[in-house]
């Protein structure tokens, strides 16, 4: 088991690093002239990351004390399971305006924000239309610049919850080769991912999270030779 709690500060836009959070061409600076206001958490901070995965030999057949000879030690024997489970914190979402009225060069314009925590409560599916409160953004007058951060800490997309399990049943056909099969499940529990919302106040989808990020339960089968 690995778990890590972390925090990531900086000032840059996003780049070609192939991190999430945020799109590439939206990472501009809001001020050209003022750099500090650009400080905020990077765009893959995730405070909590935590890893959990294992192998069990399944205790008989040959060599062990279960069902050691025989038959019966064929078939039960060489069977193993393994399972790698990891969750993680959501990364913090950078807010645009739909329209950019700065006039600033290509540089990004950012609405204004209450400072009411705009959250959503319940389950994330019962609100894939409205992810978060977007009535406490509001686009700031032409050629002025928004109040809210570069990313907010407090406003993150949706976390990750994965589980993968496979099953193994191994064959011995001489001293140093044996023939593997393997049954590979990958998002055991076919839990959706879904990706980040649509951020650019102003826009009719504002809030609103139309796809999925992972892929459903996908199962294969295989033969390994081992040697």
């Amino acid at each position: 088991m690995s778990y890590t709690f972390s925090k990531l500060l900086d000032d840059v836009a996003a780049t070609t690093t192939g991190f999430p959070g945020e799109s590439f061409s939206g990472g501009g600076y809001q001020d050209w002239t003022n750099r500090s206001k650009e400080r905020a958490p990077a765009q893959f901070d995730s405070p909590h990351y935590l890893a959990i995965n294992g192998v069990w030999e399944l205790p008989f057949g040959h060599g062990h004390q279960l069902l050691s000879s025989g038959v019966l030690s064929h078939i039960a024997g060489g069977w193993q399971i393994n399972g790698i489970a990891t969750f993680q914190s959501g990364v913090p979402l950078q807010l645009t305006t739909a329209t950019n009225t700065l006039n600033n060069y290509g540089g990004t314009q950012r609405p204004n924000w209450t400072g009411i925590d705009p959250r959503g409560q319940g389950r994330i599916e019962d609100r894939l239309n409205q992810y978060f409160d977007t009535s406490q953004f509001s686009l700031p007058a032409p050629y002025t610049y928004g109040n809210v951060a570069r990313l907010l800490s407090i406003l993150r997309a949706p976390g990750l919850a994965n589980l993968d399990v496979s099953l193994f049943k191994n064959f011995r056909i001489y001293e140093s080769v044996r023939l593997q099969f393997r049954v590979e499940s990958f998002n055991t529990m076919n839990h959706p991912q879904f990706s980040l919302p649509n951020t650019a106040i102003g826009s009719s989808s504002a809030g609103v999270i139309s796809t999925q990020a992972n892929l459903p339960r996908d199962i294969q089968f295989a033969l390994k030779l081992l040697f």
